[in-house]
């Protein structure tokens, strides 16, 4: 309690070099007040939710296209999804070119990031019960505990004002099939919302296999990819009232861990089985709110449970998935803790939120040849400490011009670190705002970079240090009328530089582990519209980012600076047109909707070694309500069948042209019937 003392003490201090002289009398209502007491807020408040660069989607939009979560974030300006197995693989996201692990994940305010986890598998979070997702960049909002300079995703869950059931039904290829029966509706004072979801699939596709000789192309020939498939279950049961919420989801994956594919699936041959890995996890949160005069408190208890389940011994001889000699190997996980938050309007403009957050978490191994590399350690824990504090000031007397600077303080196993930030906002008329922020961060090594997974990640060659960096962004966001349409659009600058960043490196197909990076810094610009017109509706995003290693280079054979970080493609884009179905009288009946996606070239390395060619993707599809609550949705993902010719080409542009460790799936067909009771 003594750092909380003196943070709180600094923070203090720091209050009266920033008020502006000369304050009105009259009080300002100030936009985070609106956010952060709202329950419910509509799209005109969408920019208020950060003094940062905000984007919020909402999956009701793509009701039935058998999207998942990498596939909704993949139209966010500076976001991206890397996914190293496929569509439905693992997936995890970079924003502004940060490493996964600096963005953090939260569920219904319940952070998913845990310490046996570098970063968050988004294909493990289910879409079908999602209001909303919230994107922020740059600027990171106090009521967000974790220190994630790369940004934060929240994702908020259904929570319907009437009561409803809604039931979706979905097939599609390669043998996958879906259901999710949800149901809301009041019980005593309060709404529970309450939903169950079940997704299967095969796995298996074609594809090109090169047979591991990109240079003798007698030799290729048509495989299909074998232990490809998964399975996911998905319970979530939540109630809440004007001062009580309580929630309770568990996930379970059981998915299958296909072999590095060269040279393998050849028609007619016994193949080699890859490994299974089965991952469930459990939330539990329980919390209270309550209003005391201006001050708005509550806090909140979460328990999370996780295991995860390794095993390569499925045939006559062990997998060649992950380290050698690891065929099989447990990871369970608890984290039990507590959070408090306030916020309260001191004077008439400020506006002033407090976050404090207390968890410890405990890791326990078990594996046949583990403890050789982890030195017989079967038990590791960490207990984690985090206090911000966050003023909003206004600099007019209309609320229009806005200072919110933040202090935080992150301790974890006794080391602890201070990281600041400040934005500036103006918002010159309802259709023209500029936002622009700068600010430190500090994040500490996770127990997964350190100790690995027991399969695919090693632990770390050397003792991981504490990452620091700074980030700057600028900003404008505009609406009003082009072309006849509603239009929103946004430009946005940033820059950011790291010290002894936590870097994943591909040692080879098999497996990798992460290091210190001494420096990294990465540049860019992003950009957002959306047009809607009475039939049609536009909408585009685009990315342009140069990440660059800049760690001095030793005087061995080492030369790191200058060299692209890794899954950080220069050029990204996204395009969707929706054209309106309406009937006779008017009503909107469906639509028909075309998607185009495009990711440039981007390396696997930190060496250059490894280059992804850019890709090319386009999806069609119609929706077409059957009656007033039936609705039938068809589609069709990368229509061209892209996957096929997506390649790599090791040491850099000069190297064979080669077919990808772990091939993806290319078109994809699906059909999906949706039912509201």
């Amino acid at each position: 309690m003594a750092r909380f003392a003196a943070f709180v003490m600094a923070f203090i201090a720091f209050i009266p070099v920033i008020l502006p002289a000369g304050q009105a009398r009259a009080a300002v209502e100030l936009p985070e007040e609106v956010v952060v007491g709202s329950v419910i807020y509509d799209e005109s408040e969408d920019k208020y939710l950060s003094p940062g660069m905000v984007t919020v989607i909402r999956p009701e939009e793509k009701k039935g296209e058998q999207r998942t979560l990498p596939d909704l974030l993949e139209e966010v300006p500076g976001l991206r999804v890397i996914k190293l197995h496929g569509r439905h693989g693992y997936a995890v996201a970079s924003v502004r070119g940060s490493t996964s692990a600096q963005v953090a994940v939260y569920v219904d305010g319940i952070l998913m990031n845990l310490q046996n986890e570098s970063a968050v598998d988004l294909s493990a979070i289910p879409v079908d019960d999602i209001q909303r997702i919230e994107v922020y960049r740059g600027y990171i909002p106090a009521r967000f505990g974790a220190q994630a300079m790369g940004g934060v995703i929240s994702i908020v869950t259904k929570n319907p004002q009437k009561p409803e059931t809604n039931l979706s039904l979905g097939a599609g290829s390669f043998g996958r099939y879906k259901g999710t029966l949800s149901h809301g509706t009041a019980l005593g004072d309060g709404k529970l919302f309450a939903s169950f979801g079940y997704e299967a699939s095969g796995g298996d596709f074609p594809y090109w296999n090169d047979n591991g000789t990109p240079y003798n192309d007698t030799e290729d020939y048509e495989a299909r990819r074998r232990g490809n498939g998964f399975e996911n279950t998905d319970v979530l049961l939540k109630w809440e009232n004007a001062h009580w919420k309580a929630r309770a989801s568990w996930t379970k994956r059981d998915r299958e861990l296909a072999l590095s594919a060269p040279g393998l699936d050849k028609p007619g041959e016994e193949q080699r089985p890859g490994a299974l890995l089965d991952t469930d996890r459990w939330d539990l949160s329980f919390g209270g709110s309550r209003t005391a005069g201006e001050v708005r408190w509550g806090w909140e208890m979460l328990y999370t449970g996780q295991a995860k389940d390794y095993d390569s011994r499925r045939g006559s001889a062990p997998s060649l998935i992950g380290g050698s000699y690891v065929t099989k190997s447990e990871y369970e996980t608890r984290r039990a803790g507590i959070s408090f938050n306030a916020d309260v309007s001191l004077g008439e403009r400020h506006f002033l939120e407090l976050l404090a957050e207390y968890s410890k978490e405990r890791l326990h191994v078990r594996g046949d040849s583990l403890f050789e590399y982890l030195n017989g350690i079967e038990t590791y824990s960490r207990t984690d400490w985090n206090f911000n504090l966050q003023d909003t000031i206004a600099l007019d007397g209309a609320g229009s011009f806005l200072l919110t600077p933040s202090l935080r303080w992150h301790e974890q196993g006794g080391e602890g670190h201070f990281s600041w930030q400040a934005a500036l906002s103006k918002e010159f008329s309802q259709s023209w705002m500029l936002k622009s922020t700068f600010g430190t961060y500090a994040r500490a090594p996770n127990m997964y970079e350190r100790y690995g997974d027991g399969a695919f990640i090693l632990p770390s060659a050397a003792d991981l240090k504490w990452e620091t960096g700074t980030q700057f962004d600028v900003g404008a966001m505009w609406n009003g009328e082009i072309l006849g349409a509603q239009s929103s659009l946004s430009l946005s600058s940033f820059w950011r530089d790291s010290e002894n960043l936590i870097e994943f490196d591909m040692e080879n197909p098999r497996f990798g582990r992460y290091r210190n990076i001494a420096k990294a810094q990465v540049k860019g610009l992003e950009f957002e519209a959306g047009l809607d017109w009475e039939k049609w509706n536009l909408s585009l995003s685009g990315t342009w980012m140069k990440g660059e290693n800049r760690t001095p280079d030793d005087e061995g054979s080492v030369r790191f600076y200058g060299k692209t970080l890794p899954n950080r493609p220069e050029w990204s884009a996204s395009t969707r047109l929706t054209r309106k179905l309406l009937d006779a009288y008017g009503r909107n009946r469906g639509g028909v909707f075309a998607e185009y996606r495009y990711t440039g070239e981007n390396y696997a390395d930190s060496s250059e070694k490894v280059l992804f060619d850019a890709r090319n993707v386009w999806n069609v599809g119609v929706k077409y309500d059957l009656s007033e609550t039936m609705r039938l949705t068809l589609g069709v993902d990368d229509v061209f069948d892209s996957a096929d010719g997506w390649r790599m080409r090791p040491d850099g542009l000069n190297g064979p042209v080669r077919m990808l460790w772990y091939p993806v799936e290319g078109r994809t067909f699906y059909a999906t019937l949706s039912v509201e009771f």
